[in-house]
């Protein structure tokens, strides 16, 4: 596996095919190929309901006689800033919240790694009306969730919470039904946590679960839907209960050959590559984001880059930009290969962008620093090979050969690390 990823990347990032990684090269870290911080998703790449289903409740209630008492939930949105989650975390300082890798983050909105999907959300109200139709007591809820994928396995795990924080008047014993519903491939579809549990003030429910996926022929977007009601002895059931959403994304060997997996769909993730480990190549890329109008990959000021998952277009790519007869190698460069950015690898490629020979991006070459033996150590930078003007589709580099075919080898591990499908996002990221 590891062979065939770093063909893949040498091919993505224009290492010669006839250039093997260096047996003395640096092995690709971990964080290199996978390390990300979680990211807070907006509510709108969410099909994340926030409702009040009490004029529904008082609407019912009243189209039937207005006789009985009833209740109902109010699942409000996150708080927008920091102020505003201070006074939520303030009006629950007396039962502590329920942690997950959320902890920090108790403000309702869903943050997430590629593999990890996670929220707490300390705004979850239930109303009690007595059969006057008058508010007898409150209650307020914390919930807590987090889904943890693997991009080897077709099955993941899910722990969720739930905690009574406080209540308010003359509230009666109130009671927890959660089901978790997941569609349409899912095994099993249904999962009850809990039915009808009785609950109190400071008490949390806790449950870890499993959930499979049965492999398609394509890719699986699986509905996650959460179903959680509260109820009252004696209260009219008038609304059903308050649902909210999550997604899942899994895929039988058409990502990466041979292996199954799942990803959470809607995260970006970055790859970050090291000076120390890739030298002048990982300087090759930092100098065109920040030189060049694209800026790609740069988070914050670009666009995310693409994986492009066909091998022939990756191939097309390279010799568009690099081919025997459009690249002469200079001899003052250890074992000078061809590099270029973006990688042939990507929708970015200036291959796609409307580059047919490599002389048309911006040219650089490596310039040596030392004599150790060590390639990153001594070719740790590039430097311009005659005028650029910064508007230029790609870049192409005069690389060591090992240095070109390393970072190579990174992209193909990150490829399998995020489970990368063709055409998904990632942000690049390069550090000292």
């Amino acid at each position: 596996m590891l062979v065939c990823s770093v063909t893949l990347s040498v091919l993505a990032l224009g290492a010669p095919l006839a250039s093997p990684a260096s047996p003395t090269s640096p092995a690709v870290s971990p964080t290199a190929a996978s390390a990300e911080q979680k990211e807070q998703i907006p509510v709108n790449a969410r099909t994340m309901t926030y409702k009040d289903n009490c004029e529904e409740a008082r609407d019912r209630s009243e189209a039937e006689g207005g006789k009985g008492s009833y209740g109902c939930i109010t699942l409000m949105s996150p708080p927008q800033g920091e102020k505003a989650a201070e006074s939520m975390r303030a009006q629950a300082a007396d039962v502590p919240l329920p942690t997950n890798e959320c902890t920090g983050d108790e403000d309702g909105f869903w943050y997430a790694t590629r593999t990890m999907q996670c929220q707490i959300d300390p705004n979850v109200k239930y109303t009690y009306f007595d059969s006057d139709g008058k508010i007898a007591g409150t209650a307020l809820f914390a919930t807590a969730q987090q889904m943890d994928l693997s991009v080897k396995s077709l099955q993941w795990s899910e722990t969720d919470q739930l905690v009574m924080l406080k209540s308010t008047g003359d509230l009666p014993p109130l009671t927890i039904t959660w089901t978790t519903k997941c569609a349409p491939t899912c095994s099993p579809g249904s999962t009850t946590l809990w039915s009808k549990q009785p609950i109190s003030v400071g008490q949390r429910l806790e449950k870890t679960y499993a959930i499979s996926d049965t492999p398609t022929t394509t890719y699986d977007y699986l509905d996650v839907t959460y179903e959680l009601d509260i109820d009252a002895p004696n209260a009219d059931q008038l609304t059903p209960p308050i649902s909210w959403d999550s997604e899942v994304r899994c895929d039988d060997k058409l990502s990466i050959a041979n292996t199954s997996g799942c990803v959470v769909p809607w995260t970006t993730p970055t790859l970050s590559v090291s000076r120390a480990d890739y030298g002048s190549s990982a300087d090759m890329i930092d100098w065109a984001q920040r030189n060049l109008s694209g800026h790609w990959g740069l988070k914050n000021t670009g666009a995310p880059l693409h994986r492009l998952q066909k091998d022939s277009d990756q191939k097309a790519n390279r010799q568009a930009i690099c081919g025997t007869t459009k690249f002469t190698k200079d001899p003052v460069i250890t074992d000078d290969t061809c590099d270029e950015f973006p990688f042939a690898g990507t929708y970015e490629s200036g291959a796609l962008n409307g580059v047919d020979h490599g002389k048309d991006c911006a040219q650089v070459t490596a310039v040596r620093a030392d004599n150790t033996g060590d390639n990153a150590t001594d070719w740790p930078t590039i430097t311009p090979l005659g005028p650029f003007t910064g508007e230029e589709k790609c870049v192409r580099g005069h690389i060591p050969g090992s240095l070109n075919s390393d970072l190579g080898g990174a992209y193909g591990n990150f490829v399998q690390s995020a489970r990368l499908a063709d055409n998904d996002g990632f942000w690049l990221r390069v550090t000292f």
